[in-house]
């Protein structure tokens, strides 16, 4: 079944983001020190772009392309353009447009850590419980019970199009059902 539905609006988008922004604003004032924002590229360009306006704390930005997709096909991770940032001693926001599985969440933050980051913060436009990293920040908590591909404010559908889209959308729904016999 391949349709498509509007999820969160420009409007809802920008007044969460606001919100999130304010949240990470106090996370920033609560550790102090040096901040880095990473972008998670190609992905979370617009959520970065819009989010890192709103931090009013002095951060330093920084970009990584990561890929972990071929399509709708989930592939190993590759580091396509490694940041030249000094993350040591540093605390480091990470910034990724979908939490899924968690692999590659795992992956940047493993090898922030290994760069010298003393703390790692996960933040995402679309959060799927996940529990290795429950205290995720994020805009949108994707409900239980369905499993949609979401394209929009930088996610693309299966071709590679609709990163464009101002607004979050699901491409398609496939309902799952629990099993309460036992």
């Amino acid at each position: 079944m391949n349709t498509q539905k509007e999820i969160l609006s420009k409007e809802k988008l920008d007044a969460k983001v606001e919100i999130l922004g304010h949240q990470l604003t106090d996370k920033c004032h609560e550790y102090g020190g040096g901040i880095v924002f990473i972008c998670v590229m190609n992905g979370a360009f617009m959520f970065y772009s819009d989010l890192v306006k709103r931090i009013q704390y002095p951060i330093e930005t920084s970009f990584l392309k990561c890929q972990s997709y071929d399509g709708l096909e989930r592939k190993k991770i590759s580091l396509d353009h490694i940041p030249s940032t000094d993350f040591e001693g540093k605390t480091v926001f990470i910034v990724d447009d979908i939490l899924d599985s968690g692999n590659t969440m795992k992956y940047l933050s493993s090898y922030v850590k290994l760069k010298g980051a003393i703390r790692v913060e996960t933040v995402v436009a679309v959060y799927k419980e996940n529990v290795d990293f429950p205290n995720t920040f994020y805009i949108y908590k994707q409900p239980e019970g369905v499993n949609p591909w979401y394209i929009g404010y930088g996610m693309d559908g299966p071709k590679g199009y609709s990163r464009n889209l101002d607004t979050i959308h699901t491409l398609w729904q496939k309902k799952t059902t629990k099993n309460t016999n036992g």
